[in-house]
């Protein structure tokens, strides 16, 4: 599989609709993209329509595989026709979080090096602390990816988790189209 399509699956991770947070602000997170550029998570991204796909283990990549073509499709693709409807922003955040954080600089340098030029803005990692994140954006299940619209203002207006389902992918784009 192309790297490229790998990589804009993992930026994309959603499916079955859950309660997170609806109608309340992402919390905040500080997270590094891909080329060292600090991003502050919702305020750096107000504005847009944001996309954000969590992981924090290795165990939801299959799930994620699910989302590669559709989501590169549908929102990145600069030469598909229905990318341009779209302009929001897409950030997955790869939490380090725990035990796991004794590898982020091998993982980080792995995934650096793994990933297009082009998509090292949207990769983001987070290290530190997962409880609070975990609590109050309801990521119950380490093996799920977890997915996150927010509207303009960084408030969550939908959620999912899991694989890949075009009902889903459909609703996101009704959400976010301009």
């Amino acid at each position: 599989m192309n790297k490229k399509i790998k990589i804009a699956l993992l930026l994309l991770l959603p499916v079955f609709s859950i309660q997170a947070q609806m109608g309340k602000p992402f919390p905040s997170i500080e997270v590094f993209d891909l080329n060292e550029e600090a991003i502050s998570i919702p305020e750096d991204t107000k504005g847009k329509f944001t996309l954000i796909g969590v992981a924090f283990s290795e165990a939801a990549q299959e799930d994620l595989y699910s989302w590669s073509q559709p989501v590169f499709s549908e929102f990145m693709d600069e030469n598909n026709m229905s990318s341009l409807v779209y302009d929001p922003n897409v950030h997955l955040i790869l939490m380090f979080t725990g035990a796991n954080q004794l590898a982020f600089n091998k993982a980080k340098e792995q995934i650096t090096e793994g990933t297009d030029e082009s998509l090292k803005d949207n990769v983001v990692l987070y290290k530190g602390k997962m409880e609070d994140y975990r609590k109050s954006l309801k990521m119950k299940d380490r093996k799920l990816p977890y997915f996150f619209v927010l509207d303009k203002n960084g408030k969550v207006i939908y959620t999912a988790e899991g694989r890949y389902s075009q009902k889903v992918l459909r609703e996101v784009g009704n959400l976010i189209e301009d």
